[in-house]
């Protein structure tokens, strides 16, 4: 069987999580992407230039996946175990590499890491040793500069810890998980970690400042605690360390037992590029902590009632275009994604072109398709409501953070709103609310929110990706089912409906949140934007009533401007002015 793998080459993936690890984290990335062909990172809420730096490297064209991890307590062996399964599989790897960022694989003797490692079986688990090593001067790492090219030193003797690596096959037979920490598998009730390599072990970088080292315990064991309590086995010394930061007392670091050492020559030693300022800040990473272990405790005790949410997604009229069914997929992914537990997601099919293998895949995750769309009404149990259009996306905490909100707040809210916060040219036909951060949230009498939408001609920039509704609200605009038919749908109606059910409630308040929880916004044709201009100036007759004379006329010059730039820069695309959008269009501009 072994003689038979090696005819081919083989898929090596790298998982790995990650909280605030920017001073080493490019030095791991570089080294690691060496011998294995993909990298999947799962960020642990990094509030330091982590991301930033792994989004530098992916941007520079390495293999790396960056994922988030939307729960703030201690998560290490449910998301590593999500990795693996992940790198089994979805890319189909031979060996998945379980590793921490400070955790360098190395030959024992001069040899290629890659090659090593092929020769661990894919069938089974392995482990690798491994030694403690620190930087030799007394400051800690220095930035900017390749980790293993420094001067260095390390524990004589090899730990007895060890890291495994799992075979694909075995991950994909036996749907093994990761024990905390990647030291071993379970499979059942049974804990192993596999023979050791005896060619490779694991250099391994437990301190690498004051300021790091204090980070870490200072963030790590209350995160831990969340999960298990104070009484665990799990984090080893953490709490004690924890407690000695608390009453001024040194960390346990073991200095004196290493000896100098250098491991130039025998792995390449790559230029870093994104690392130079990059010395932790340990009271930032610490506030950044308590801020969303404390989010977490508000979500635990919002979600305790397991509020139900139902997630509407219609697959309009003519979807028969690669390009609509693209969004339509894009969208659908998005929605289960997003890691609210308690929801049902309800696609509303207005055209019978949905592919059937779509349907029972998606049926296989939960997702119920409506082939009556009159019937959305009863079809809806949620206590609350969201929309995703085809193209939109949201953030996978977003149902998590905003139910909590409307949970949580003194008033209750009929609509809330996540804003991204952004300016945009003149000529789109969308806008944010910008709200400050010393507001947090900021809230509209409903039809005066209208009102300013009409007088702009915009809408919020993510359309319906960024609401989260009351399940009353929903019913009263009745859940848009007239507006959801057509592939672009009349957004700027659709907010009319939602903003007009505000009218003569107890609370009338459209709350818009500072953070914003959704994807990027759309970027529109040119057709799309003539169609826009056309709903906005029939909403501007239809609500004459709610704006001053005045404002009818700056609106109209508004419009007629508009009208010129869009059919110049039509006409310098090519449009052909009498088919599409562009009669009526020019019917419209011909009125004003």
């Amino acid at each position: 069987m072994e003689g038979h793998h090696h005819l081919r080459k083989r898929t090596i993936v790298a998982i790995t999580m990650v909280k605030n690890e920017m001073d080493i984290i490019e030095s791991f990335v570089r080294h690691t992407l060496g011998f294995a062909d993909l990298l999947i990172v799962a960020d642990h809420k990094s509030t330091d230039r982590t991301r930033e730096i792994l989004e530098s490297l992916q941007k520079e064209g390495l293999p790396i996946i960056i994922e988030d991890v939307a729960q703030a307590r201690h998560v290490q062996a449910e998301t590593m175990t999500h990795l693996l399964w992940e790198a089994a599989d979805a890319y189909e790897a031979d060996l998945v590499l379980a590793l921490d960022a400070d955790e360098f694989i190395l030959p024992v003797q001069q040899g290629q890491v890659r090659q090593l490692l092929e020769a661990l079986p894919e069938d089974y688990v392995s482990a690798i040793p491994m030694r403690h090593y620190l930087p030799q001067e007394q400051t800690g790492v220095r930035p900017g500069e390749f980790l293993l090219k420094q001067p260095l030193r390390r524990m004589p003797e090899r730990s007895e810890v060890r890291k495994v690596v799992v075979g694909g096959e075995f991950v994909r037979a036996e749907h093994v998980r990761l024990g905390e920490g990647n030291h071993g598998i379970t499979r059942g009730r049974g804990y192993f970690c596999g023979r050791s390599s005896e060619e490779l072990e694991i250099a391994h970088f437990p301190w690498r400042s004051n300021a790091q080292y204090f980070s870490k315990f200072a963030v790590a064991w209350p995160n831990i605690v969340a999960k298990y309590s104070v009484n665990t086995q799990q984090g080893g010394g953490y709490r004690e360390n924890f407690h000695r930061m608390l009453i001024g007392k040194a960390l346990y670091q073991y200095a004196e037992e290493y000896v100098d050492c250098s491991l130039v020559g025998l792995v390449p030693m790559p230029e870093l590029r994104y690392s130079d300022d990059t010395i932790p800040d340990v009271l930032a990473n610490v506030m950044a902590a308590s801020e969303a272990l404390a989010e977490d405790y508000a979500e635990t005790r919002a979600l305790a009632g397991k509020p139900l949410v139902t997630t509407i997604l219609p697959y309009p009229k003519g979807g028969h275009a690669s390009f609509e069914k693209e969004q339509f997929q894009k969208t659908l992914a998005s929605a289960l994604e997003e890691s609210y537990p308690w929801r049902e997601i309800i696609v509303v099919v207005f055209d019978e072109s949905l592919p059937e293998l779509w349907k029972r895949e998606a049926e296989r995750k939960g997702v119920r398709f409506l082939v009556r769309p009159q019937g959305l009404l009863y079809a809806v149990h949620g206590a609350y409501v969201e929309w995703l259009l085809p193209g939109e996306t949201v953030r996978a905490e977003k149902l998590r953070r905003m139910v909590t909100c409307l949970e949580l707040q003194d008033d209750p809210y009929p609509i809330l709103v996540s804003d991204a916060g952004g300016e945009y040219p003149a000529s789109l036909p969308y806008f944010d609310f910008q709200v400050p951060a010393e507001h947090n949230i900021d809230v509209y009498q409903g039809g005066v929110a209208w009102r300013m939408l009409l007088r702009r001609g915009a809408y919020p920039s993510r359309g319906l990706a960024g609401v989260l509704v009351r399940r009353d609200v929903f019913r009263r605009c009745g859940g848009l089912m007239d507006l959801l038919a057509e592939w672009r749908p009349p957004l700027l109606r659709m907010w009319r409906a939602l903003l007009s059910t505000t009218v003569n409630q107890p609370c009338q308040w459209l709350a818009v949140l500072h953070d914003d929880y959704t994807g990027p916004a759309e970027t529109l044709p040119i057709e799309a934007i003539a169609a826009h201009q056309m709903e906005w100036r029939a909403l501007c007759i239809e609500d004459a009533a709610l704006l001053q004379e005045s404002e009818r006329a700056r609106i109209i010059d508004r419009q007629r401007r508009m009208g010129i730039y869009l059919l110049e820069r039509a006409m310098a695309e090519g449009q052909n002015f009498e088919t599409g959008i562009w009669p009526a269009y020019q019917q419209m501009l011909a009125g004003l």
